[in-house]
């Protein structure tokens, strides 16, 4: 039978592997814990030694969070305000920021300083609100003009005009294909809101 000694010697070559090396790992978020026992101990010093500079402090951050909470209150309220008040009530389209002839100026002035691709999205956009007035399309500030083309009430005959149309502003404004004055002039010409419909 073995002896005490010899057993021992076993027992610690064993424990003396790798596997039995217990080392504690710090928890990476560790700071964190100090730094909030250390702000604890802090304030208790505060309170102790200087009571009123610590009701001060503490009135001070209470009034930080109540107004705190009341901007999130009136952030939220406003939010819902403002969307309920951008709804579409009832089917009623949404008004652009400014009519189809502004963006018919724009697009003139735009043309005619040589910002051609600028020129074609106000003249698009243009357009687009002549055609929602005689009621042809709705307008509405999220739609792509690839939606234009394919939601729409134009007559059947019109309609490969206005795809052309959409087809010659996404080359030119979105493809980076080059514009000058003739592409302008020749795409300008199909956005002519009679092309479409009748003058009312």
């Amino acid at each position: 039978m073995p002896g005490p000694d010899s057993l021992r010697a076993v027992l610690d070559s064993v424990f003396a592997a790798p596997e039995y090396r217990w080392i504690e790992r710090p928890h990476p978020f560790a700071f964190i814990s100090r730094w909030w026992i250390a702000l604890g101990d802090w304030l208790a010093r505060m309170q102790a030694r200087h009571p009123d500079l610590f009701l001060l402090l503490f009135w001070a951050l209470v009034v930080i969070l109540v107004v705190i909470f009341v901007h999130g209150i009136w952030v939220m309220t406003r939010a819902i305000k403002a969307a309920g008040a951008g709804a579409d009530v009832a089917g009623a389209p949404l008004p652009a920021a400014r009519d189809a002839a502004w963006y018919r100026r724009e697009a003139a002035r735009l043309a005619r300083l040589g910002a051609y691709v600028e020129a074609m999205q106000n003249d698009f956009l243009g357009l687009v609100l002549e055609l929602d007035q005689r009621r042809l399309l709705r307008f509405h500030p999220s739609k792509t003009p690839g939606e234009y083309a394919t939601d729409n009430l134009l007559p059947d005959l019109t309609r490969p005009a206005f795809r052309d149309v959409v087809r010659g502003l996404y080359g030119h404004a979105f493809a980076g294909r080059p514009c000058g004055a003739a592409d302008f002039a020749a795409w300008h010409e199909l956005t002519a809101p009679d092309r479409y419909a009748g003058a009312h």
